[in-house]
């Protein structure tokens, strides 16, 4: 018997550095998209050249003419916090929908909420009513524990781990290796070092690190 392979619907990533391998290897992982190419506003002298098997389509003035072409999933694949919040919502308004891609060999809890745009990498745990907003990113081996909220375009980096009831405001990053202990809260846009421990709150737009982790400045 003959079964017809699946459509994969087409999807454009938005940047193409490290972080870009990564999201690339989770869609290739599964079978929802294909990619078309990828979007570079850096360096715009990339055009035309090959990354991760695919495309360098050029930057924004690309977006038009994917949309003409049937290209209506994108995904932000870089690590500035701000920019991806602020271009999540320009995608939206030219009429994209931000795709969600989640590594098939991570583990995330049925009644979890993923925001749009969100990506959630090899190894990471989104555990039971935790909500991630929108263009979050779970990164390799993270974990979010029961009853997290994150805002949108957190970053949740490598091997950082927050327990449960964690509260964390939108744009903030979560260095690697770092621990937010249960029911803390930290602030929209500020930073944790890596290998911090968060053991008291940490207040919106400053730098923490340490073990505690103490704000050290202002952002």
């Amino acid at each position: 018997m003959w079964y017809r392979a699946a459509v994969r619907t087409p999807l454009a990533i938005w940047g193409s550095s490290g972080h870009a391998r990564v999201v690339a290897d989770i869609v290739r992982c599964g079978e929802q998209f294909e990619i078309v190419g990828f979007l570079d506003d850096v360096s715009p002298e990339r055009k035309g050249a090959q990354f991760c098997s695919a495309e360098v389509l050029g930057g924004r003035e690309e977006l038009p003419r994917l949309l003409a072409s049937g290209v209506r999933h994108a995904i932000l694949a870089f690590g500035d916090n701000q920019a991806r919040r602020r271009l999540g919502s320009e995608l939206e308004e030219a009429g994209f929908i931000l795709a969600t891609v989640v590594h098939p060999r991570s583990t995330v809890a049925q009644d979890a909420t993923v925001g749009q745009g969100t990506v959630v990498a090899a190894g990471a745990v989104v555990n039971p009513s935790a909500t991630l907003g929108k263009n979050v990113i779970i990164n390799t081996g993270a974990t979010v524990d029961h009853d997290g909220v994150l805002g949108d375009a957190v970053h949740v980096s490598p091997g950082a781990h927050l327990a449960g009831g964690v509260r964390v405001g939108a744009e903030t990053w979560i260095g690697m290796g770092a621990l937010v202990l249960e029911g803390r809260e930290v602030g929209e846009g500020s930073i944790v070092g890596a290998g911090s421990v968060v053991t008291h709150n940490i207040p919106a737009r400053v730098v923490a690190f340490g073990a505690p982790a103490r704000v050290v400045r202002a952002r």
